[in-house]
C-alpha cells in the first residue's frame, strides 16, 4: 500500500555562527557592562544545551539565579534575561512563527514547563503591538494553549507569583532561548503582529463566524454522543455545512465587480507523532474535498494548509473532530475484542488510521460533488458536468498561493506496514462517520 503526499523539502542551514550559536569563550566578557554579561551567561547556557554541555549549563544557570538573588542586581538580570528573550522573539515572528509553532517546538524540544515559560513571554511580548493589529488567530492559538485565566503581568514576576525560584526562572529562560535560536525560517504564512488589518467587511466576518459555530455544535455533538447513527449525522451534517457554505462564498465573491476579492492564505496545524503519517492522510483527504492543498513538514511537527480563510477554519474543525473519533473508535476495537492485544499494535492502529482517512475522503468528496451539482443547477453558468467557473477560479488561486509558497515541494511515497484487519475496521469505522444524512441538517 502507498499513498502521495506533500513533503517539505528541507531548506539547507548555515551553520551557526557568533550570535548564534558558538563557545561562550568566543564572546567577549565585560566585568564594565553587567548588562551585556548578563545577556551572555543567558546564551551561553543556551548554547551549553545544544553542545549537550550541562555542567556548562548549570555554572551559567547558577550564576544568573545568583545575581538574582542580589536586590542591586535583580531587576537587571530579570530586564535583561526578559529583553533578549522577546527579542528573539520578533526574529521568529520575522521568520514565518507564530505562537502555537514556537510552543509547539518547545515541547518537541524541552520541557511542559519550559513551554509554560515560553507561551508567558510570548504572551507579555505582544502586548508590546496594538491589539487591532494582530491577527485574531494568534490570540485564538494563545487562548488554546494558555491553562486558566490571562496574565497582564510581566511573565518572570508572575513566575515568581508562582512561586517559582530564581534558579528554575533562569533554567526555563536559557531552555527557552535555546529553542529560539534553533529555529529555522519557514515560509510567511499571514501577517506578522504589527501588519495585520481587520477587514473593511465586518458583515461578511459575522457570516463566516456564525457558520463556523454551527459548525463546532455539530461536531461537539458527534464527538459526545455514544451513538454511530448520530455521529454520523452530525458529522455529516457539518460538513456539509462547510462545502455549502464554501460555493456561496465563492458565488458572491464572483458577483462583486467592485470589490477587491480575498486571495487565498495557510494555516498550521500541529501533528505529532504517534501514527504522524496517518494523520496527514486524514488531514489531506479533508483538505483536498474543501479544495485545500496540505504540506507536511515532518521535522518541525505541523502541516501547513493551503486555501481560503473560512476553507481553513473548516479543515481544522473536521480534521480535528475526525480524529478525534477514529482515536475513540480504534481504542474501543481494542477493547472489545479476545484480539484486543493485537489491535492494540501499531501496525493495526496505522492501517486503522490510514484507511480511516483514504474512506473518508471518499465520502467527502462525495458530499462534496453533491453541494457542487446542487449549487450548478441553482445557480446555472456552467455546462453538464462542469464546474461553476467561479470554484474553478477560486482553485486556481489556492493552486498559485501554494506554488508560490512552496515553489520546491517534493511528492514523496509513504511506505507503513500493513494490517489487513486494521484497514478493514478503519473502512468500516470511516463509513459509520458516513456524510449521507445532509439534507435532515440543511437551512
Amino acid at each position: 500500500m502507498s499513498t502521495k503526499r506533500h513533503k517539505q523539502k528541507p531548506r539547507r542551514r548555515q551553520p551557526h555562527t557568533g550570535a548564534a550559536f558558538g563557545r561562550g569563550d568566543d564572546l567577549p566578557r565585560s566585568d564594565d557592562n553587567p548588562q551585556d554579561d548578563v545577556r551572555l551567561l543567558l546564551h551561553d547556557a543556551a548554547v551549553a544545551v545544544q553542545a549537550d554541555d550541562m555542567t556548562r549549563f548549570d555554572d551559567n544557570v547558577v550564576m544568573l539565579a545568583a545575581r538574582c538573588d542580589q536586590p542591586a542586581m535583580r531587576a537587571m538580570v530579570h530586564r535583561e534575561v526578559r529583553q533578549t528573550l522577546e527579542d528573539r522573539l520578533r526574529m521568529a515572528w520575522d521568520s514565518g512563527w507564530q505562537p502555537a509553532d514556537i510552543h509547539r517546538m518547545v515541547l518537541r524540544r524541552s520541557t511542559k514547563p519550559v513551554a509554560d515559560f515560553t507561551l508567558r513571554v510570548i504572551e507579555h511580548q505582544l502586548r508590546s503591538y496594538a491589539r487591532d493589529t494582530i491577527h485574531p488567530g494568534w490570540r485564538a492559538q494563545i487562548a488554546e494553549l494558555r491553562e486558566g485565566a490571562e496574565s497582564p503581568q510581566d511573565p518572570i514576576m508572575s513566575c515568581r507569583q508562582d512561586g517559582m525560584s530564581w534558579l528554575a526562572i533562569m533554567d526555563a529562560a536559557a531552555r527557552c532561548l535555546h529553542v529560539l535560536l534553533i529555529l529555522p525560517p519557514v515560509q510567511i504564512v499571514g501577517p506578522r503582529p504589527g501588519e495585520w488589518v481587520k477587514s473593511i467587511d465586518p458583515q461578511e466576518t459575522e457570516v463566516d463566524d456564525r457558520i463556523l459555530t454551527r459548525v463546532r455544535m455539530l461536531l461537539a455533538k458527534a464527538e459526545s454522543t455514544p451513538y454511530e447513527a448520530e455521529a454520523e449525522t452530525f458529522t455529516a451534517g457539518a460538513a456539509s455545512l462547510i462545502a455549502r457554505h464554501r460555493i456561496s462564498e465563492a458565488m458572491l465573491a464572483a458577483s462583486r465587480t467592485d470589490q477587491p476579492k480575498d486571495g487565498a492564505s495557510a494555516t498550521r496545524i500541529g501533528v505529532e507523532n504517534p501514527y504522524e503519517q496517518p494523520k496527514v492522510q486524514l488531514l489531506n483527504a479533508v483538505a483536498e474535498a474543501n479544495s485545500c492543498k496540505v504540506v507536511w513538514s515532518k521535522e518541525l511537527g505541523f502541516a501547513t494548509v493551503v486555501g481560503f480563510p473560512s476553507d481553513l477554519s473548516g479543515v481544522e474543525l473536521l480534521y480535528t473532530s475526525l480524529l478525534l473519533q477514529a482515536t475513540n473508535t480504534m481504542t474501543a476495537a481494542g477493547q472489545r475484542s479476545v484480539q484486543g492485544a493485537h489491535r492494540r499494535s501499531r501496525s493495526f492502529r496505522a492501517s486503522f488510521l490510514s484507511a480511516f482517512a483514504f474512506r473518508i475522503g471518499e465520502r467527502l468528496q462525495e458530499a462534496t460533488d453533491v453541494e457542487e451539482r446542487s449549487a450548478t443547477s441553482e445557480f446555472g453558468g456552467a455546462a453538464r458536468g462542469e464546474r461553476l467557473p467561479a470554484l474553478v477560479e477560486r482553485d486556481q488561486h489556492v493552486t498559485d498561493t501554494y506554488e508560490r509558497l512552496f515553489p520546491q515541494v517534493v511528492q514523496a511515497r509513504s511506505r507503513a506496514r500493513f494490517d489487513r484487519e486494521g484497514w478493514h475496521h478503519g473502512r468500516q469505522a470511516a463509513d459509520q462517520a458516513d456524510m449521507r444524512s445532509r439534507a435532515e441538517l440543511r437551512g
